[in-house]
């Protein structure tokens, strides 16, 4: 579907809520928030456990639906999709990077990396050179055939990266992506995740981590208990 947009914005959030019926209750995870993010942005979502920020990050990302308002993502609107589009939109647009890694154990990371081309039905002829782009791109192009259990912590987030990044997406979301790791090793996820910014790809990415957002983000913006409570230009 599509929806009038600025050129410049990769995502557009107009009065999106999403509301939990828990009992008698009403959960407000993200509560009549409206957000314009600029293309090849890097922003970062802070906010306490429980503020709507990773629950916001998988609206963005297609994965949940708003109970109200629209999501607009390169002048399509995700609330308007139907779900067979909406997972078309989740292959060929979004890249997800989590705190938890989620590979594949059984297999190798050449394996993990061309996931997401079998789920798109690329070709599987042109699958392998892919593979190996998108592994030498997080520096990891000697380790294609090694399983997860033999990596450390930051070569398998640089290889969920590169899964992420495997089909090009304009849109890449980080959810606390050094959540898992040391404070060396998740600087260099984060310079990573910063060239990739930089190659033109827009960064949304969920931390609580304030320092982070100051050293790589160029916005920071914060919630609480669903809403958006402030925004802040990022001086580097």
């Amino acid at each position: 579907m599509e929806a009038a947009n600025d050129g410049r914005v990769a995502v557009q959030l107009s009065s999106v809520t999403r509301h939990y019926q828990m009992g008698a209750s009403v959960i407000r995870a993200v509560d009549d928030i409206s957000l314009a993010i600029s293309r090849d942005e890097f922003v970062a979502l802070l906010g306490a456990s429980g503020s709507g920020k990773s629950t916001l990050l998988n609206l963005i990302a297609g994965l949940d639906r708003p109970t109200s308002g629209a999501i607009v993502v390169n002048g399509r609107d995700l609330s308007a999709m139907a779900s067979e589009e909406l997972a078309r939109y989740r292959r060929e647009t979004v890249g997800m990077i989590f705190q938890s890694f989620n590979l594949v154990a059984s297999m190798s990371l050449a394996e993990n990396v061309e996931l997401p081309m079998r789920f798109a039905e690329t070709p599987k002829d042109g699958r392998a050179e892919r593979i190996r782009q998108a592994l030498e791109r997080v520096h990891l192009g000697g380790r294609l055939h090694h399983r997860p259990s033999e990596l450390s912590g930051g070569e398998q987030q640089r290889g969920a990266i590169a899964r992420a990044l495997v089909n090009n997406p304009t849109l890449l979301l980080a959810d606390e992506p050094t959540g898992n790791l040391d404070s060396r090793t998740g600087n260099e996820i984060m310079e990573l995740l910063r060239e990739v910014n930089a190659s033109g790809v827009t960064v949304v990415m969920v931390t609580h981590e304030q320092a982070l957002a100051d050293k790589y983000a160029q916005r920071a913006i914060h919630m609480a208990d669903g809403k958006l409570v402030e925004q802040a230009e990022v001086r580097q």
